[in-house]
């Protein structure tokens, strides 16, 4: 296999390493957009927090998965409905490139530790990121603040006067609030398992039935279809089963 990182790429993905050394979830989350790693659409606000999550334990003790579902669980179970994640193709090289070096590494040396290696490089980018800072660029980034303030500033009465329109729209009803329920959300999608379960059980039951009709008739060929066909929809019900069990084990963590 063999693929070429653009130089786009390359750029987003230092922004990327970047945001993760400040624990800025908001432009991590914009480097991912960028990268094509993540949806723009829909509710971001379960990512940002996990991402978050994730970045303030990043150097600490890695929490274990009770202590993790105990912090965001409802915004994990969110974004597993939402599936705003995918997964470019450029990133399976790099990690596949990563993944190899470092095999290659233990084999070498059983003591080898990829972070160790990879740590003079990583300061090596924060010190280049930071000279290039200072001077120029660290006047134009002052420059750039001082015109968002500016700016807020000169639209601040514009903004008041949108709040106040909001207002005025939520009391004469004609402006509605979505407000996102996790926790019905999963009864919802419990609910429809287990009705989707029934469905299984009872036509499993009829095909079972049909099969020794059949059988007793003489019609060997229609009976073990059915009997076939008893044995997918038994399959499935176990299935069902074994995702309401799973549902079951989430809420209890969390």
């Amino acid at each position: 296999m063999m693929g070429e990182i653009k130089t786009f790429t390359r750029e987003r993905l230092l922004e990327l390493f970047y945001a993760v050394y400040e624990k800025d979830a908001k432009k991590v989350i914009q480097c991912l957009i960028d990268l094509g790693a993540l949806q723009p659409t829909g509710d971001l606000s379960s990512v940002r927090r996990s991402v978050q999550f994730f970045l303030d334990n990043l150097l600490s003790q890695t929490p274990d998965q009770q202590q993790t579902l105990a912090a965001i669980g409802e915004d994990l179970f969110a974004i597993a409905q939402d599936q705003p994640f995918l997964f470019p193709s450029t990133f399976t090289f790099v990690i596949r490139a990563f993944s190899t070096l470092e095999g290659i590494g233990y084999i070498l040396d059983p003591d080898f530790s990829f972070v160790k290696i990879a740590a003079p490089y990583a300061q090596e980018l924060l010190d280049g990121r930071q000279k290039s800072r200072n001077g120029t660029q660290l006047v134009e980034e002052i420059r750039k603040q001082a015109n968002d303030a500016r700016s807020s500033t000169i639209s601040m009465p514009y903004r008041i006067q949108r709040i106040e329109d909001f207002v005025k729209q939520l009391e004469a009803g004609d402006l509605k609030l979505r407000v996102r329920v996790l926790e019905s959300e999963r009864a919802a999608r419990k609910a429809t398992i287990l009705q989707m379960a029934t469905m299984y059980t009872v036509l499993g039951g009829t095909l079972v039935n049909l099969g020794v009709t059949f059988s007793n008739q003489g019609s060997q060929v229609i009976a073990n279809g059915s009997f076939i066909g008893a044995g997918v929809f038994l399959a499935l019900l176990l299935r069902s089963m074994q995702r309401v069990k799973k549902i079951d084990k989430f809420e209890k963590m969390i």
